[in-house]
């Protein structure tokens, strides 16, 4: 099974949304490990999660590390809240749709996404 994990958010109540991505990095391991093609997809300000994923000193640093090669992070949106340099070369960076993910491509290659 191929799953996407789509994330807008970032923050909830003026700190970041950690029981969100908890959850969304939880239910990503799981089905990674049980044979499942996942994608953790970063759009909008959720691209601020990609950049505070990296940080060795992050409280969910050891969830996100095993999935670092799952996330994909919009270049035009990690330009917009300017995290881009700080992830260029470490994530994978798409921008097929006027600088944004295409999800049309993902449904296409038959994920399911999971919004978030």
């Amino acid at each position: 099974m191929k799953n996407a994990f789509l994330i807008f958010s970032y923050m909830h109540n003026n700190k970041p949304n950690m029981a969100v991505m908890m959850h969304v990095l939880l239910f990503a391991k799981e089905m990674n490990e049980k044979g499942d093609n996942v994608k953790i997809i970063f759009e909008g300000e959720g691209v601020n999660w990609a950049k505070d994923l990296l940080n060795e000193d992050h409280p969910l640093s050891n969830h996100a590390k095993p999935l670092l090669n799952n996330f994909v992070v919009c270049e035009a949106c990690a330009n917009m809240f300017g995290v881009l340099d700080d992830i260029k070369g470490k994530l994978n960076i798409e921008n097929d749709l006027f600088g944004h993910i295409s999800l049309k491509k993902y449904l296409d290659e038959g994920y399911n996404i999971i919004e978030f």
